[in-house]
Formats: structure tokens, C-alpha cells, sequence
């Protein structure tokens, strides 16, 4: 009699805890990829928010702040008080799940906190805070910082030490 090209059952279940293994060694290392990526990307927003900002004090001669709401996770776009817009350019965002701001000397733990205001000609106010950071569960963390001229923010990577 001819045997045909099956697998048995035996092979089959050494097949499979052979994946439930690599999977087991994977999944940390997934985990953490997954952690820095929502970091990144929430980093890379709260950045873009900024340059609009900047963008568009220069662009229409008007002061714009970017204000974070450290209690609901939330950060946006608005123009300074006192200037009437035909058409806001606000915006608002939300954090991702599991993110939220860490609280940095002199602002406000409730409530929208001034955290950069960009003057009509683009320039940053010196009131602006220096970094905004961005906090996970594992208190993995990643900031926007002002660069070395104090002109505008860059994404610092600090995850690396954690």
C-alpha cells in the first residue's frame, strides 16, 4: 500500500508549538514596536500642529497660540485673543488610548494651557514652553522641544533610555 503526502497529527501539533513559541518570543518585542510607533505618531501630530501654527501667524499676520489639555488628552490650534478672524483656522485633537501629557513646570494640570504662541511674524514667544512631552503607560516618553534658536520645535526621541 502507497502512502499518501499527509502530515500526522503528531507532526501537526510539533508545527504548532513551534509558532506558539516564536510567538511568545515575538510578542514583547511587537508590543514595544507597537508602544513606539503610537508615540511617534502622536509626537509627529502635536508637531505638525505647530508648524500650522507658525504657518499661519506668518501666512495671515495674526498671533496663533497651541494650547494642550492635560487633563483630557486633548492639544489644538487658535488664534490669539483680540484678533477677528472672517474664517478660524482653529483645530482640535485627542490623544491616542493610553498617551497623555506629563506636566510640565508652570502649567496648568486642568483646563487649555498656553504651551507655544507664535507672534504674527512667525517668531516664538519666549513664554512658549520649552518641551511638551508625551507619556505612554510604561512611562515610555517622546518630546517636542524648541530647537537651539528657539525658532520653532523638533521631535526628541527619549525612549531609547528607557
Amino acid at each position: 500500500m502507497r502512502r499518501t503526502g499527509a502530515f500526522t497529527l503528531v507532526e501537526l501539533i510539533l508545527v504548532m508549538a513551534l509558532l506558539c513559541v516564536i510567538l511568545g518570543v515575538a510578542a514583547p518585542s511587537l508590543s514595544r514596536s507597537m508602544r513606539q510607533r503610537n508615540l511617534t505618531q502622536e509626537a509627529a501630530r502635536l508637531l505638525a500642529a505647530t508648524e500650522y501654527a507658525r504657518d499661519e501667524a506668518i501666512s495671515r499676520g495674526v498671533p496663533m497660540a497651541v494650547w494642550i489639555d492635560v487633563a483630557n488628552g486633548q492639544f489644538g490650534i487658535r488664534e490669539m485673543p483680540g484678533y477677528d478672524a472672517a474664517t478660524p483656522r482653529d483645530k482640535e485633537f485627542t490623544l491616542l488610548d493610553g498617551l497623555h501629557f506629563d506636566i510640565q513646570q508652570g502649567m496648568a494640570s486642568s483646563g487649555q494651557a498656553q504651551a507655544a504662541e507664535f507672534g504674527a511674524d512667525g517668531t516664538l514667544d519666549p513664554s512658549s514652553q520649552q518641551t511638551l512631552r508625551i507619556v505612554d503607560r510604561t512611562n515610555a516618553a517622546i518630546e517636542i522641544a524648541q530647537t537651539s534658536d528657539a525658532s520653532e520645535y523638533q521631535i526628541v526621541d527619549d525612549t531609547k533610555a528607557q
